[in-house]
């Protein structure tokens, strides 16, 4: 079956831009807070050292005159002004001068600057007739900064090689039910219209002959109208199966209630007790359950109950036997188990998965020319699904079936 494949690249395209630009603005922001961070606690780490290098400094300045100021840490560069005149300083080869000029006249600011190559730290204090300047040469942090970003950079054009080939994989799973939805449609469509050809086809020919025989009476064209109206009647069942599927398919509520299921169950086989008289097919219905409750949704349980008692009158013969049986779960007594078993015509083990595809009829049951579209069992699969039931079909070919829910 072909598909559109434009659209399907069209859209994987968009989904896979979307899911770029999602991820690769979670980790846009994930590293640029990283770096933020970091250089945050750098720089805060290296502030608080430096103030409590002043601290530091403080308590040693009444007894300067008699002993050399000592610092918390060798790389700290100080200069202390008395009323303008330096008073202590430490010699060092990063200035050109030997008292470097203020970066900033701000009491108590931290200011950062570069110079002669290297990146410092500075803070001026003015504490009574001193004046305190503690420079702190910064190039091994910043040179871990600079390594940070590298390594962000790298890490974050590696990671787009990811980032693409996670997308493109989400992206591809994401298209799977979608793709999967696109060829069921296309399947039923072109099934449906297979379908509704064949009958339409018969009624019209019917038609047409009638109108070449105008003086012919009804009597003498009594087997064409039969077989027109047969076909009409199903036509007619095929479009209301159609939209009983569509309905089903769209269903937004149950109704779910608590109710005997024996009453349930007498209620729809009294009718076809005269159908199996007259078909002269044995009909019974054998009930191993004491508890007998069921909370679902009633006329929905009941849709998928008469699916099933109509395909095992509609595939076995005169002779036959069909059977319902209620038991309760083995595994979980407070499940029922209720299966419809004939002893039909079977099913072949091949064609058991296909069964609840819509528009499937195995080969032998065409072969056989039965009525049917293939829609029930498609209609009993979504029904189940939608009120929370589970359905199987087990079966051995020329044996009959057992449909279970």
């Amino acid at each position: 079956m072909k598909i559109n494949k434009d659209v399907f690249a069209k859209t994987k395209n968009k989904l896979l831009r979307i899911n770029m630009i999602v991820v690769m603005c979670f980790l846009g922001m994930l590293l640029a807070f990283t770096m933020i961070y970091f250089r945050y606690i750098t720089y805060t780490n290296i502030d608080k050292e430096i103030g409590q290098e002043f601290k530091h400094i403080i308590t040693q300045l009444d007894n300067s005159k008699y002993e050399p100021i000592k610092l918390l840490d060798p790389k700290d560069m100080v200069y202390i002004y008395e009323n303008g005149r330096i008073k202590y300083y430490t010699e060092n080869d990063y200035f050109d001068k030997i008292l470097p000029e203020k970066k900033s006249d701000t009491n108590q600011v931290f200011t950062k600057y570069r110079e002669n190559g290297h990146y410092f730290k500075e803070l001026n204090v003015n504490i009574g007739d001193y004046h305190i300047q503690i420079i702190r040469n910064i190039d091994s942090e910043m040179f871990s900064i600079s390594k940070l970003i590298s390594i962000i950079l790298f890490l974050g054009i590696i990671s787009l090689i990811f980032i693409y080939m996670i997308s493109l994989y989400l992206t591809k799973k994401a298209l799977v039910p979608i793709e999967t939805a696109w060829k069921n449609q296309a399947k039923f469509i072109q099934d449906a219209s297979h379908e509704l050809r064949t009958p339409i086809t018969i009624v019209s020919s019917k038609l047409e002959s009638l109108l070449k025989k105008p003086d012919s009476t009804i009597g003498d064209e009594a087997e064409t109208v039969a077989i027109a109206m047969k076909e009409t009647r199903r036509l007619k069942k095929m479009v209301n199966d159609l939209l009983s599927l569509t309905k089903e398919d769209g269903i937004v509520q149950l109704n779910k209630e608590v109710f005997d299921l024996k009453s349930l169950i007498d209620e729809i086989t009294e009718d076809y007790f005269d159908i199996a008289e007259y078909q002269e097919k044995e009909f019974s219905c054998d009930i191993f359950a004491d508890k007998t409750d069921v909370y679902t949704d009633k006329n929905k349980f009941k849709q998928i109950l008469r699916i099933f008692i109509d395909n095992a009158f509609k595939y076995t013969k005169a002779g036959d036997s069909i059977n319902i049986v209620v038991k309760e779960d083995e595994e979980d007594d407070d499940n029922l188990i209720v299966s419809v078993n004939d002893t039909g015509i079977g099913i072949s083990k091949e064609d058991i998965p296909n069964l609840f595809d819509r528009f499937f009829r195995s080969d032998n049951v065409r072969n056989k020319d039965i009525d049917g579209s293939g829609i029930g069992l498609s209609i009993a699969d979504v029904t189940a699904k939608n009120i929370g039931v589970e359905i199987g079909v087990t079966s051995e070919y020329g044996e009959g079936s057992s449909q279970c829910h």
